[in-house]
Protein backbone atom coordinates (compact mmCIF):
# COMPACT_ATOMS: atom_id res chain seq x y z
CA UNK A 1 0.00 0.00 0.00
CA UNK A 2 1.12 3.51 -0.77
CA UNK A 3 1.10 5.88 2.19
CA UNK A 4 -0.61 9.27 1.62
CA UNK A 5 -0.82 12.17 4.06
CA UNK A 6 -4.40 13.44 4.38
CA UNK A 7 -4.15 17.22 4.87
CA UNK A 8 -7.50 18.55 6.06
CA UNK A 9 -9.19 19.94 9.14
CA UNK A 10 -11.62 17.03 8.77
CA UNK A 11 -10.82 13.45 9.74
CA UNK A 12 -11.18 11.09 6.77
CA UNK A 13 -14.47 9.24 6.72
CA UNK A 14 -14.98 5.49 6.45
CA UNK A 15 -15.96 6.05 2.80
CA UNK A 16 -12.79 8.03 2.09
CA UNK A 17 -10.63 5.30 3.61
CA UNK A 18 -12.48 2.69 1.51
CA UNK A 19 -12.03 4.68 -1.72
CA UNK A 20 -8.33 5.12 -0.96
CA UNK A 21 -7.83 1.47 -0.01
CA UNK A 22 -9.47 0.39 -3.27
CA UNK A 23 -6.63 2.23 -5.07
CA UNK A 24 -3.92 0.76 -2.85
CA UNK A 25 -3.59 3.87 -0.67
CA UNK A 26 -3.44 4.05 3.11
CA UNK A 27 -4.44 7.44 4.54
CA UNK A 28 -2.73 9.03 7.50
CA UNK A 29 -4.46 12.14 8.84
CA UNK A 30 -2.32 15.02 10.01
CA UNK A 31 -4.74 17.90 10.31
CA UNK A 32 -4.93 21.19 8.50
CA UNK A 33 -2.19 23.26 6.88
CA UNK A 34 -2.17 26.63 5.18
CA UNK A 35 -2.78 25.79 1.52
CA UNK A 36 -0.83 28.84 0.35
CA UNK A 37 2.36 27.98 2.25
CA UNK A 38 2.30 24.17 2.57
CA UNK A 39 5.60 22.72 1.36
CA UNK A 40 7.27 19.38 0.73
CA UNK A 41 9.21 19.83 3.98
CA UNK A 42 5.87 20.04 5.84
CA UNK A 43 4.86 16.68 4.37
CA UNK A 44 8.29 15.15 5.02
CA UNK A 45 8.25 16.36 8.64
CA UNK A 46 5.19 14.15 9.21
CA UNK A 47 6.74 10.95 7.84
CA UNK A 48 7.62 9.22 4.58
CA UNK A 49 4.76 9.63 2.12
CA UNK A 50 4.36 8.83 -1.56
CA UNK A 51 1.44 11.19 -1.91
CA UNK A 52 -0.96 13.63 -0.31
CA UNK A 53 -4.71 14.09 -0.28
CA UNK A 54 -5.72 17.76 -0.24
CA UNK A 55 -8.85 19.88 -0.51
CA UNK A 56 -7.54 23.26 -1.66
CA UNK A 57 -6.25 23.79 -5.23
CA UNK A 58 -3.34 25.89 -3.95
CA UNK A 59 -2.09 22.98 -1.84
CA UNK A 60 -2.40 20.65 -4.82
CA UNK A 61 -0.39 23.01 -7.04
CA UNK A 62 2.31 23.56 -4.43
CA UNK A 63 2.79 19.82 -3.77
CA UNK A 64 2.20 18.31 -7.24
CA UNK A 65 5.84 18.52 -8.41
CA UNK A 66 6.93 16.42 -5.41
CA UNK A 67 4.12 13.99 -4.56
CA UNK A 68 1.20 12.23 -6.15
CA UNK A 69 -1.84 14.35 -5.28
CA UNK A 70 -5.29 13.02 -4.51
CA UNK A 71 -8.61 14.84 -4.37
CA UNK A 72 -11.93 13.36 -3.28
CA UNK A 73 -14.86 14.18 -5.54
CA UNK A 74 -17.93 15.42 -3.67
CA UNK A 75 -21.06 13.49 -4.60
CA UNK A 76 -23.39 15.96 -2.84
CA UNK A 77 -23.19 19.30 -4.59
CA UNK A 78 -24.67 22.30 -2.78
CA UNK A 79 -27.94 23.61 -4.09
CA UNK A 80 -28.11 26.89 -5.99
CA UNK A 81 -30.23 28.26 -3.15
CA UNK A 82 -27.08 28.15 -1.02
CA UNK A 83 -28.17 25.27 1.21
CA UNK A 84 -25.05 23.39 2.24
CA UNK A 85 -25.17 19.64 1.84
CA UNK A 86 -22.83 17.37 3.79
CA UNK A 87 -19.69 16.24 1.96
CA UNK A 88 -20.04 12.74 0.53
CA UNK A 89 -16.93 11.24 -1.07
CA UNK A 90 -17.97 9.84 -4.44
CA UNK A 91 -14.56 8.98 -5.88
CA UNK A 92 -10.85 9.60 -5.41
CA UNK A 93 -8.84 11.15 -8.23
CA UNK A 94 -5.04 10.77 -8.20
CA UNK A 95 -2.77 13.06 -10.21
CA UNK A 96 0.86 12.14 -10.76
CA UNK A 97 2.75 15.23 -11.96
CA UNK A 98 5.99 14.45 -10.11
CA UNK A 99 8.93 15.81 -12.06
Amino acid sequence: MKKFLFISRHTPTVEQHALANAQGIALEHHGDANAFTVSPSFVDSNGAFEGVIVVHPAAALRLAPYFEVGVFENGARSEESGNQLPFVAKSLHIYDLVM
